[in-house]
């Protein structure tokens, strides 16, 4: 009979996989590099090799797997199960990825965007558990998000709803940005774009204990911002709190527009801990008048690495 699933979360960096049982519990899992340099075709072959590796290491084999839900950093086309464009895999563009992967599996497989599919999990079974409308949002790299309405995942007419990191904030702050703008909020207060402000400043000639803990230039990021942060540097103050300001303005705009006040956040930059969430928030109260009446609430997400995995799998249900 077949009750187990397969999920699967394709990163720039590392992909995982986990095998559920019938009550969507986890049997095993397993996790290998990304090779960016492969061609769809090696990436697909790769990949059904290490599910029925997973499968095969838990004493079955693909007839006790019903479906296989996989999760890209893409636009994902989830009607016809395509990756339609991918900033950090190059070699997924355009590619119809579903077929590929059944053809190799001969199960169904269910194909979404990775911010979904984290999304799916949260509601179902980390932060989001018991709210029929919220908003979850992946705060790192990248700004992304997906969105869940009374109940059900919305994906829009073109599956890319919940793309909130391309939201136009500001004309005339921020840096030009794959989308084709300056000033979407991806372009201020992503970990990749906060960095880079850090390092601009500091080419300006501001002095910060950040460059101590980058070492050179080149290598500023997050984590020197980090460092430096929880010891009071000026500059990583600066940099923490205009990020943190353009995201509170975000969630007010959308709040306004689908009037949902729940808002599940995860990802790399909450590392930064309260004083970057907490300015953030303190934002979103800010520019909210109707925060006073209907408070919003911020919950941190809850299943960390394994929400791409958990809601792949869901995918399948």
């Amino acid at each position: 009979m077949r009750d187990y699933t397969v999920g699967i979360d394709v990163g720039g960096t590392n992909i995982k996989l986990g095998l559920f049982d019938g009550k969507m519990q986890l049997v095993s899992e397993t996790k290998y590099s990304t090779d960016k340099d492969g061609t769809a075709i090696e990436m697909m072959d790769y990949l059904a090799q290490q599910v029925k590796s997973l499968v095969e290491k838990a004493g079955l084999s693909m007839l006790d797997v019903k479906g296989v839900g996989a999760a890209f950093p893409s636009y994902v086309d989830f009607k016809h199960g395509m990756t339609l464009e991918s900033a950090n895999l190059v070699a997924l563009n355009e590619q119809p990825v579903r077929e590929m992967l059944e053809k190799r599996l001969e199960v169904p497989v269910f194909v979404d965007n990775d911010a979904n599919v984290a999304a799916l999990a949260e509601h179902r079974y980390g932060a989001g558990r018991g709210y029929d409308n919220l908003i979850y949002a992946v705060l790192a790299t990248g700004i992304g998000g997906a969105l869940i309405l009374n109940g059900q995942l919305f994906r829009g007419m073109h599956g890319m709803a919940g793309e909130i990191g391309h939201t136009l904030i500001s004309d005339s702050i921020g840096y030009p940005c794959s989308c084709g703008v300056t000033g979407c909020v991806h372009s201020i207060s992503s970990g990749f774009y906060m960095a880079r402000y850090a390092m601009d400043r500091i080419k300006e000639g501001e002095e910060s204990r950040i460059l101590d803990y980058a070492g050179t230039l080149s290598n500023v990021d997050m984590v020197a911002v980090g460092r430096a942060l929880a010891m009071n540097d000026p500059l990583a103050l600066e940099v923490v709190n205009r990020g943190a300001e353009y995201l509170g303005r975000m969630f007010h705009n959308l709040n306004q527009i689908f009037d949902i006040n729940i808002f599940i956040y995860g990802g790399g930059i909450t590392k930064l801990g309260h004083r970057f969430t907490d300015r953030m928030i303190a934002s979103y109260r800010h520019h909210s008048l109707i925060d006073q009446k209907f408070p919003a609430k911020f919950i941190p997400a809850e299943l960390g690495e394994r929400a791409g995995v958990i809601g792949s799998a869901l995918l399948v249900q």
